[in-house]
Parts: structure tokens; C-alpha cells; sequence
């Protein structure tokens, strides 16, 4: 095999990966809805009926549309993966991938493994459908808005701008304003900001363009922020936004620098190498540090949305993604810039080697845990047939008992050991679905 042809074959096969990891994924959470492969009453009604009683994030359309279909998640997990690292890369790189240029290939390759091993809960964010759909699928659209914003405020680009149709910025604008509650405010706080940076700077205001598609992003917030759905969430939850005092924010804060400390170890620690990095070469990183409009627009980008975070009522990893995003991007930038060319030799090797035994463990972990499902589905379709209340000898169990939290938790949202319990009388939301859709009296482990 030629040198040059082996970034493409690492590519291919980090792909191949992906969608067969996409298609062992097993059942977690919120899928087991899913199990019942119709929707209720066709995918439109469904997310409007969401919009009202469940959850009103236009995310859940494409959940409700792909989560039943084993072909559109596979798909769906391929095409999110690479749409993810091309918005990642446009940020970066300032321009699209030409897969036909070798050289564009592995800087593909590298902030994939880079993106893979310092975001630790990945195969959440890209294999677990309700995650990739209602959270990584709408960052694509958050980091599209931020390379526009990045590109006309902090470079000049105005001719990018200038391309894009006035008809779709309405369409783009809603769609980021209904896709969560926490990063959107913020995309408009920047472009308001950046805009008045503008006009005092250039005594003229920026690009109609970039003056309406925040207003739009207003308008979709608002159908999210006021849907009946999120009512009923905070009356489950027994607290709403406006509940969260003082003292509750800086415990949510607290959780959050926690869940950085248990859950981004290596992250916090790529930080500190790149600070220590500045400080060793001060003098080469003086020449190519940002102005200050860069690092107040990234800084911005990575903090506030945390602060939006802390006012939540639940804090999980997934609401950290985009800040996570945003710091690699800052830390991919500045490595690029402090890096020589044996650095960066010896980063592709290690990044591609890396990729290679990921996407390995991916594949074996998944299958493992889609087999152990399996068994337990059919352990299920047997006993049935002899009573409706059902005692399984096996256990559900997803990790593998063998490796480590680390790895386990970087592909797989979590055991899956608590969806069915040992108490008949006390169901688990999962067991709930399983005997709707199995037409079951009780199901418990033995």
C-alpha cells in the first residue's frame, strides 16, 4: 500500500466503524420507546403531540424519524459523524475538506481522533439516537452559525456572507432558536455584541444578514422556551428555571466543574499541557496569539453557555458539548500554531493509530452489548409464552467487565443494569416499554 493512500483507508475504515457501531448499539434509556417501530400517528403528528406533552426541541422530530429505522440510524451516524468533523474543521481550517488532497485527508483524520479522545462520552453523543439527534446533529448547525459570525467579524469575509440566500436564513435561524436552551441565547448575545463592535469600529452596521438571522434564532428560542411540554417538564422535575436561587446556581456550578473533574480528566488536562506550552514558548506564541476580539468571541463562546448550564435544573455531559467543542477548537489552534512539523508527524501517527483501535473496541463493545441484548429479548419472547409475568435469569448488562469505566463509558451511555430490577411492584420507566410492547404483566430479574 502506498504511503499516500493510507490516510483514505484509515478514513474508510473509521466509517465502516461508525455505522457498524451504529447498527449493534443496543437499547438504551429513552429507545426503548422506540421499540415499537410505528409512529404514532405519522412523524409529523408525532413531534407535535412531543411539542405539547414531551419534548418540544425540533431534535425530537428527527429522533421520532430515525430511531425506529435501523438503516436511517446507521445512516443518520455516518453522516452526523462526518458533518460534525467538517463543522469542526471549517473552523478550524477556515475552508472545507477536499477529500481528492491527501494532505485535507489527514487533517481530517486528526481532529477526529483528537475530537474522539478528549470528548469522553462520545458514542453518547453519536450512537445513542436521542443524544446525536436532539444534541450533536443541532451543534452542526451552532458551529455553521459560529464559522459565519467568526469569519465576517473576526477575518472580514464579507463575500461568504454574501452567498447566503435571504431565504434561508429564516429556515437556519429558527431551526438553531428551537434546537436547545442553552446554546442559542448565546449565538445571539455574540452576534448583537460583535455587531455593536462593528458599528463603532466601522461607523456602519454589519451585513443585513447578520442583523436578521439572530432575530429569527429569537423567534424559534421562543416557540421552545414558552412549548406546553417544557410546563409539564418542570412540574416533573418540581423546579423550573425562574426556581433556581443563588445558592442553587452555584451548586450547579459546583456539579459542573465536578462533572468536567470525573468525566474530562484528559480534557482538563490537554488545558493545562497547552498553558504550561505558552508559558515554555512565550516568545513564539506572542507572535501568533489572537487580538483581542478573537479571544473575547471565543472566550464567550466557551463560558457563557456553561453560565446558561448552571441555571438548569438537571446537569448532565450533554450540556456541556458545545462549550467542550469550542475549548478543543481554541486548543487545536493554538497546537497548531506551537506545534513544529515532527510534532505534527508525530501527532498523525499517533492520532491515526489511535482511531484504528477505537474504532476496533467500538465495533467488539457494541457487539458484545448488542448480544447480550439479544438475549435477553429472547429469553423474553420464550418465557411469555408460558406467563405474562416474567423472571429473567439473565441481566441485562452492556459493559465489558473486563476493561475499564474509560472505555466503556466512551462508547456507551451507561450499563444499562437499572432499566429492569429485582421489584415486580415498582416499574423502571424501561420496563414500562418492554411490557406495553411485549404485552406483559411484570418483568423483573430473578
Amino acid at each position: 500500500m502506498k504511503k499516500s493512500n493510507i490516510p483514505y483507508f484509515v478514513l474508510i475504515f473509521v466509517n465502516i466503524a461508525i455505522a457498524l457501531s451504529c447498527y449493534f448499539y443496543p437499547v438504551f434509556r429513552d429507545e426503548f420507546y422506540y421499540l415499537n417501530k410505528v409512529n404514532y400517528p405519522n412523524a409529523i403528528q408525532e413531534y407535535i403531540i412531543s411539542y405539547y406533552f414531551g419534548n418540544a426541541r425540533i431534535g425530537q422530530f428527527f429522533s421520532n424519524l430515525v430511531s425506529r429505522n435501523i438503516f436511517l440510524e446507521v445512516l443518520f451516524g455516518v453522516l452526523l459523524f462526518n458533518a460534525f468533523i467538517t463543522a469542526l474543521f471549517l473552523n478550524i481550517y477556515r475552508k472545507l475538506p477536499d477529500f481528492r488532497d491527501v494532505e485535507m485527508v489527514k487533517k481530517f483524520l486528526w481532529i477526529a481522533g483528537f475530537f474522539i479522545l478528549f470528548i469522553n462520552y462520545f458514542g453518547e453523543m453519536f450512537y445513542y439516537t436521542p443524544f446525536s439527534t436532539n444534541y450533536t446533529f443541532t451543534h452542526v448547525f451552532y458551529l455553521l452559525y459560529v464559522y459565519l459570525l467568526s469569519e465576517y467579524f473576526l477575518h472580514g469575509n464579507k463575500a461568504l456572507l454574501k452567498k447566503t440566500s435571504y431565504f434561508v436564513l429564516p429556515i437556519f435561524g429558527v431551526f438553531i432558536g428551537m434546537s436547545n436552551e442553552h446554546v442559542p441565547p448565546i449565538l445571539v448575545g455574540i452576534s448583537f455584541l460583535f455587531a455593536l463592535i462593528y458599528y463603532l469600529k466601522n461607523k456602519k452596521l454589519p451585513d443585513f444578514r447578520l442583523l436578521i438571522t439572530p432575530l429569527f434564532i429569537i423567534v424559534g428560542y421562543a416557540l421552545l422556551f414558552f412549548a406546553p411540554s417544557n410546563k409539564i417538564k418542570q412540574e416533573l422535575v418540581g423546579k423550573s428555571v425562574l426556581d433556581i436561587g443563588f445558592s442553587d446556581y452555584i451548586a450547579n456550578w459546583v456539579k459542573i466543574l465536578k462533572t468536567y473533574f470525573y468525566y474530562n480528566q484528559e480534557l482538563l488536562g490537554l488545558v493545562f499541557f497547552v498553558i504550561v506550552a505558552i508559558v515554555v514558548w512565550n516568545s513564539k506564541f506572542k507572535k501568533v496569539i489572537y487580538e483581542r476580539e478573537k479571544i473575547l468571541f471565543w472566550i464567550l463562546l466557551f463560558v457563557l453557555p456553561l453560565c446558561i448550564v448552571a441555571v438548569s435544573p438537571l446537569i448532565g455531559t450533554r450540556l456541556l458539548f458545545f462549550s467542550n467543542s469550542i475549548l478543543l477548537i481554541v486548543v487545536y489552534q493554538i497546537i497548531l500554531k506551537l506545534g513544529n512539523e515532527k510534532f505534527k508527524n508525530t501527532a498523525h501517527v499517533f492520532l491515526c493509530g489511535f482511531l484504528i483501535v477505537f474504532s476496533t473496541i467500538s465495533i467488539l463493545f457494541t457487539f458484545k452489548a448488542n448480544q447480550n441484548y439479544d438475549l435477553i429479548v429472547t429469553e423474553i419472547l420464550q418465557k411469555r409464552n408460558q406467563s405474562k409475568d416474567i423472571v429473567l435469569d439473565n441481566q441485562l448488562y452492556y459493559f465489558q467487565s473486563s476493561f475499564g469505566n474509560y472505555l466503556n463509558r466512551k462508547i456507551f451511555l451507561e450499563s444499562g443494569e437499572d432499566y429492569i430490577d429485582k421489584d415486580p411492584a415498582k416499574d423502571t420507566t424501561e420496563e414500562n416499554n418492554l411490557k406495553l410492547f411485549y404485552n406483559l404483566h411484570s418483568i423483573k430479574e430473578k
